[in-house]
């Protein structure tokens, strides 16, 4: 199976092309929607759309990855694609209607949401939008061209709502609501489109139990990861002045943006090696070694870019005030070359052969490891410890992973991996 066909490369395109919006969108209306909102409605928004990214975690519930695996392991039987699509959908609104109770458990306890409903539900129904989107299963086909545009084009109609409709504070509800039209109606289409591919029954209780279970891996990997990457800057505060923590903040989102530039990548790789798991162990550990090739070379690069240009990258972006984040930038910028690895060990190799738990105990194992680091660390070295603990958890990682491949590298694939993917 070739790695790198025509196919890979158009949907690597598409993804990043999906990535970029996703980011640049945002940038775009944030000066505006400061200056017109306000403070006050601006924060009030900001805490209705953390919360909102919480739903939607809730709801995607890790199909992202268990279902884009299965998609690509039954891409020539639409029949059991079909299965899969409605055991999934059926699933999501189900965790939609639980969400929807959390929510409203939510509006009762967290008084800015009791003081701000309308702006909460709004905001819950983008985030239920956004979650619904069966990109993952185009993923899985490997034919993202169509929707991957769609996309676009629906993010960047609800971007300029934005900009059209919004006049105050006073209609702050409006810009959940203008990105919530557009994912809904991205969420309505990609289903349809979907639908005509493998078409939607009713996949019966225990299918959509079955999706769960597959889901449920994968949701604690994601939760797990957002949890790790959102919480640095939290725990730095329990020990250094907010000056400081806006030093580590700075370098650590130009970090983060750089590493998010593999996402696509991998993305875009993912399906080929869910489809893999038939292949021989000889042949298996040659796909493995062209991907870490591609992936390596890419985490490097950026890194170099990282690395070498922080000086810059800190002026351009953060300004002259935030000098002490170029030495941190140039430690998280190591983060790039090691998180590639790790994506193609984790991701590539042991998710395609069941070993979700192996891959999540080491996910957890790095959470715990990174607030142990930094309880221990900080108060001795500050913000630049905070960051050396970020990648000693990243490399620690990639001691696990190495061990974990180095333990399964000759031998063949779980007998239950390959009777689900038949």
């Amino acid at each position: 199976m070739r790695l790198l066909s025509p196919q890979v490369l158009r949907n690597a395109a598409a993804l990043y092309g999906v990535h970029v919006v996703t980011y640049a969108l945002p940038l775009l209306t944030t000066p505006f929607l400061a200056r017109t909102l306000g403070p006050g409605a601006w924060g009030a928004l900001a805490v209705a759309q953390a919360f909102a990214l919480l739903v939607a975690l809730l709801i995607e519930f890790g199909f992202d990855l268990s279902g884009t695996r299965e998609a690509a392991r039954r891409q020539e039987d639409r029949a059991s694609l079909g299965a899969l699509l409605s055991s999934v959908t059926v699933a999501k609104g189900l965790l939609t209607v639980t969400a929807a109770l959390l929510t409203l458990a939510a509006q009762q306890w967290v008084p800015a949401f009791r003081q701000e409903p309308l702006l909460l539900w709004v905001a819950f129904a983008w985030a239920a939008a956004q979650a619904l989107n069966v990109m993952w299963f185009f993923q899985g086909i490997e034919n993202l061209a169509r929707v991957s545009t769609l996309d676009i084009g629906l993010k960047a109609a609800g971007t300029a709502a934005v900009f059209l409709t919004v006049r105050g504070p006073a209609d702050a509800w409006l810009v959940p609501a203008a990105q919530g039209a557009a994912a809904l109606a991205s969420a309505g289409l990609c289903l349809w489109l979907a639908a005509r591919h493998a078409p939607l029954t009713w996949p019966g209780w225990a299918a959509v139990t079955g999706a769960v279970r597959l889901g449920t891996n994968m949701f604690v990997f994601r939760a797990a990861s957002s949890v790790y990457a959102s919480s640095a800057a939290f725990l730095l505060g329990l020990f250094v002045s907010p000056q400081l923590v806006g030093y580590y903040a700075g370098a650590d989102r130009i970090a983060r943006a750089f590493q998010g530039l593999l996402s696509p990548l991998h993305r875009a790789l993912f399906p080929r090696y869910a489809r893999m798991v038939h292949l021989p162990p000889a042949q298996a550990r040659e796909a493995l070694a062209s991907g870490m090739r591609l992936m390596a070379g890419a985490g490097l690069l950026l890194s170099l870019c990282a690395v070498f240009g922080a000086p810059l990258l800190v002026q351009i972006l953060l300004g002259p005030a935030f000098g002490e984040s170029v030495p941190l930038l140039r430690v998280l910028g190591l983060l790039p070359a090691v998180i590639a690895v790790n994506i193609v060990l984790g991701l590539f190799w042991l998710l395609p052969r069941g070993m979700d738990l192996t891959f999540n105990l080491t996910v957890l194992g790095a959470a715990a490891l990174n607030a142990g680091l930094i309880v221990w660390l900080v108060p001795r070295g500050g913000p630049l410890a905070m960051a050396g603990a970020v990648v000693v958890t990243e490399l620690a990682v990639l001691a696990v992973l190495t061990v974990a491949y180095a333990l399964t590298r000759r031998g063949p694939v779980p007998a239950e991996t390959l009777g689900r993917s038949a």
